[in-house]
Parts: structure tokens; sequence; C-alpha cells
């Protein structure tokens, strides 16, 4: 409390004049209790959507776990007065106070919507490590393609006692004596993990099972049959030899973590080419009625109004990216549009419908018309390429090789 010296009786006060510091400590250093703001030179091209934000609040200004730096003090339009400005921190900055600790979200006039940065500084946090074998400019993209704050280098650069500093898009790099200068230091590492995925329950639990998912999927098998032969695929006929199948059957690779969550499916994802002959990509290829596959390429017969190619393909089918399928071949993409005419929309495209998607047999479906000839045939697919069951959550980015702890030095 405030202590006043007494004018009448200055004996009793020896030594107190005026009164005292009454607001000396504001708050702990972990994480200060001051206003801050998103400044006016913030980067917008850093901005990106996040699907999961509250309602109203899907723009991302800064994200969690990126390092900010201050930029003085700007203008609070929501308090009308000048409050400090923050944005996220340039390569190597010596102004660079802490770590943002969430989501940052744009604010609008007038709208009870966005939020305010609350900046860590003397935390132990943990953010993704990505690394290159020889390209640390691939490892800071890759780092930079996540959004959230991250650490990246070259492969086992970063250790544990390194210190850090702001990297390219406001994330954290190796501290390097004689490059750096010790002021550009915003923490030091205490542990690095490049062990995916980590050992413990996670890595073999297979998550949960919706009715109503896989009610829906099995509706987007129902593959249209293209002449009399039959759909080749489905349950009981399967193609290939009967071991792959029958452990299937017994449950092998089925730890496959809770879906979109444990299971790595970010950091699996990929696009495949694939041809006929690529048996790296290719389990089997089917011809339907009335088709010749020599090769890469195959030819409809003329007397064959409609007809199919069934490809199945070894590498999972990414569930959210059908409409990335494309089909090519020597005079172009497989789609119905055409600036031929008539019989060249017969001859080379497909009358009705080109691609269909078996997604319980993982299977692509190629339909052609009478007499379609298609040489050097390739699919592109958006595809799940191994991925690594059990993997956290936080970890499950392309490029991403584990974590690395970091205690904050500011």
């Amino acid at each position: 409390m405030a202590l006043f010296g007494n004018p009448h009786a200055p004996e009793l006060y020896k030594g107190v004049v005026g009164k005292t510091h009454t607001n000396l400590v504001v708050s702990e250093g972990a994480a200060p209790a001051e206003r801050f703001i998103v400044s006016n030179t913030h980067d917008n091209s850093r901005n990106f959507i996040y699907e999961y934000g509250p309602e109203g609040n899907q723009t991302v200004l800064i994200a969690k776990g990126k390092i900010v730096e201050a930029v003085g003090e700007e203008m609070d339009r929501e308090f009308g007065h000048k409050s400090t400005a923050i944005k996220i921190a340039a390569e190597n900055s010596e102004r660079a106070i802490g770590v943002n600790q969430h989501n940052v979200y744009d604010q609008r006039r007038d709208a009870m919507e966005g939020n305010r940065p609350t900046v860590l500084t003397r935390n132990y946090i943990e953010v993704p490590l990505f690394e290159h074998v020889d390209t640390i400019g691939t490892a800071s993209d890759t780092a930079k393609a996540m959004h959230f704050g991250a650490a990246y280098g070259l492969k086992d650069q970063l250790r544990s006692g390194d210190f850090v500093v702001a990297g390219i898009d406001g994330n954290f790099k190796q501290y390097v004596k004689g490059t750096h200068d010790f002021t550009q230091v915003i923490g030091q590492v205490l542990n690095v993990n490049r062990e995916l995925p980590p050992s413990g329950l996670l890595q073999y639990y297979t998550g949960l099972k919706s009715t109503a998912l896989e009610e829906y999927m099995k509706q987007l098998s129902t593959t249209p049959v293209a002449g009399d032969a039959g759909y080749p695929y489905g349950s009981p006929y399967t193609v290939g030899s009967w071991r792959p199948e029958f452990l299937k059957s017994l449950g092998l690779n089925q730890n496959t973590g809770i879906p979109f969550l444990t299971d790595g499916y970010f950091s699996a994802r990929q696009t495949v080419d694939a041809t006929f002959t690529d048996t790296t990509t290719v389990e089997n290829v089917r011809a339907g009625e009335g088709v010749t596959i020599t090769g890469d390429n195959a030819v409809v017969n003329g007397t064959v109004l409609d007809a199919m190619v069934i490809v199945k393909l070894k590498h999972k089918i990414d569930p959210r990216a059908f409409d990335q399928i494309k089909v090519t071949y020597d005079k172009g993409e497989l789609d119905t549009t055409t600036t031929g005419d008539l019989t060249d929309k017969i001859r080379y495209q497909v009358p009705v419908r080109d691609v269909h998607v078996d997604v319980t047999n993982n299977t692509v479906v190629i339909y052609a018309g009478t007499g379609a000839v298609m040489n050097n045939v390739e699919i592109s697919v958006a595809s799940v390429v191994n991925p690594t069951a059990g993997i956290p959550t936080e970890w499950d980015y392309k490029g991403s090789v584990g974590a690395a702890r970091i205690l904050l030095l500011r």
C-alpha cells in the first residue's frame, strides 16, 4: 500500500518521504500481462484459414508457436490509444520477445470476433521438427507449409544443448556462434525426439469405428459396370496372391490409429503417378469386355459401346482428395470435353463418365467409349503412402521427423 509521510509528526516516519512505488510488479515473466496488438506492418501473405477455429474466427494472423517480435507502439483502435504491436519475427531478429501462445484471429470493427495475443517468454515448449538431408531451404519450406510454429534444420543438426534463434517465417533454427549475436537467442533445446512413432500404447491404438462413415464409403464404392462381363472386384473375389489377403484377414497392419488424429495421415499424403506396368504403385490391372491392354496402352474395339479398365492401386487412395485424381494419355487429360468433332469425342474421350473411384477396393476405374485408343496412360492419384500409426497429432506433418523441446530464455 502507499505510505505517506506525516507532516505533523515527521519524527515518527524517519526516512519516509512522499509515497512509495505502488505498482512495481505487474505480473510474472513467463507470460507478461501486457496488452499486445497485431502490427499494421504484419505480413498478410502469411494469413491462413483454420477450419477448426471458433465460429467467426478462422482467419489466422499469427499462428500458435510462432516467434514474435515487438515493433513499437501503434494505435489500438479498440481502446483509442497506443499499445505494444507485435508481428511474426524476421529471420535473425534481435527484437524477438517470445512465442505466440495461441492462434491470433482477425478482428473486424464492431464485431464480437478476434482475440489478443499472449506472448510466452520463459516456458518449456515443444514444436515439430523438420529436417532435410542437404538442403536447409527444403526443411524451412516444409516447416512453413505447416503454418504453426516449428523448428527446422539439416538432418541431425539440432541437438540437445543448442541455442536457437528466429528463423524463416518465425520458426526456430540453430544458433551458430560467430554468425549470430547472442542477443538473438530466443531459447535453448533440452530434448530432440526423432523417434517416430513414440513408444507406448499410442502406436497400438486402432481407433474408433463410425458405422455411418463406413456405410457412406460403401455407397461410394458402388461401381457402375460397363458391358456384360461384370465388375471383377469385391468380396469375395480378390486380386493377387493368397498370402497378403490371408495376413490381412488375421489383422496384419491393422494398427491404423485414430483417423486424421494418430494415423499418420497428413505426413503420408503425396501424389502418386501410376502406369499399368508400374509394379511399385499398381497391384493389378484388369481389362473390361472388349478392351485390349498392351503395356501402358488400352484399345477398345469398335463393337463395344462402353468399356472399362480397372486399376487396383497399392497405396491407399486419399479419401479427402477424390477430386484430385487425373488420368492422362497421349492426347491429354481424360475428361468429357473436347475441341474436336463428335467423332473425336467418341473415339478419344469418354461419352458420359471418365473416372470412378472404388474406395473399398482401392481401385480407379477408367471408362472409355467405342473404338477408344489410349496410349501411355498415367493415373495421378492423391494417396496416403506408408502412414505411421501412432504418430502424435502435433508431429503429423509432411517432412516432420519428430519434435524439439525448447526452454525459452527471454
